[in-house]
């Protein structure tokens, strides 16, 4: 958990994950709790707190009745099953009253003075949307709340731990001819504390890390659609490559400008790993066909790397 800087006000703020978007323990209920254990306890000690929700709620249903953050994260795209789209922040007004910025944009502001250098700010949510709100976008949020609620969260529930564990029973079924596994999985085997999230990299013939981006080619060839790389948590990339502390704070320091030549520093196997996400809108077909990729694709195989554009990011 980490400390916020008070920016002149009474409000620090603890940020606690409700669930991994790198693939790790995941959200089911025991994390769950876990999670709002966290938030009680950061409660306790005088922080503010922020629940980061967006990835429990799209196959469960979120209890905030027990303990109650100050604010929640929620993507609700990912509930609905887009790849992108609009999300929010659940605020509770006593919170969002303690908030100061120490700037101003479009749209937050009820007056402003250039010359004089005073504005005031908009009342309540307003003086934190800068420019235009996402309108075209909120009628989505609606709708789509009213159809999954048609549906029922314990229904959805139990779909995405189906196909999670169809997932990765058949990612830890895939071997080469000689016995050694085509997959290494990051994270709990099971759907035990796991949600619909999977993220592994994929070993070639001779047991080596296959490139994520000959991953990324060749299942856009396939119309399959994944993601590859550090997904917003570096951090736990560094870990599952296993590098030490000590040599990407001395490369850091060489002021290196490229990801591309701080990773030939390091020499990690990978630049990150890849992501698959099963939720409301997937099914056996799409599994099984990722299955087949990944065996038709990589068994026995030691792919070709030739022409690979330089990474831009992770």
């Amino acid at each position: 958990m980490c400390d916020a800087l008070r920016a002149g006000v009474d409000l620090a703020a603890d940020a606690i994950p409700g669930g991994g978007e790198a693939g790790g323990p995941a959200p089911d209920a025991r994390e769950w709790h876990r999670a709002l254990e966290w938030v009680e306890q950061a409660r306790q000690r005088g922080y503010g707190t922020l629940l980061d929700a967006a990835a429990f709620v799209p196959a469960n249903r979120p209890d905030l009745s027990r303990v109650r953050p100050d604010f929640v994260a929620v993507s609700w795209y990912k509930v609905f099953g887009y790849p992108t789209g609009i999300g929010c922040l659940l605020a509770r007004r006593a919170a969002l009253a303690r908030l100061r910025r120490p700037w101003f944009a479009g749209g937050t502001i009820r007056v402003v003075g250039v010359q004089a250098g005073w504005h005031v700010m908009a009342d309540g949510e307003a003086a934190f949307e800068d420019g235009t709100v996402n309108f075209l976008s909120v009628s989505d949020a609606t709708a789509g709340l009213r159809w999954t609620d048609a549906i029922g969260m314990d229904a959805v529930h139990s779909h995405v731990s189906a196909l999670t564990g169809r997932l990765l029973a058949g990612l830890g079924s895939l071997r080469h001819s000689h016995g050694s596994g085509v997959v290494r999985l990051y994270g709990p085997a099971s759907c035990d504390r796991r949600g619909g999230t999977v993220a592994f990299n994929l070993l070639d013939a001779r047991g080596r890390v296959v490139d994520e981006r000959v991953v990324a080619r060749d299942s856009g060839r396939r119309g399959i659609s994944l993601r590859t790389g550090c997904f917003c948590n570096p951090g736990a990339v560094e870990a599952a490559l296993a590098l030490g502390v000590p040599l990407p704070r001395s490369e850091a320091r060489r002021h290196t400008r490229t990801i591309e030549e701080y990773l030939d520093a390091l020499g990690p196997a990978s630049a990150g790993a890849v992501r698959v996400s099963v939720g409301i809108a997937s099914n056996e077909a799409d599994v099984d066909a990722f299955l087949a990729f990944v065996a038709e694709t990589y068994r026995d195989r030691v792919p070709d790397v030739a022409g690979l554009a330089p990474r831009d990011g992770c």
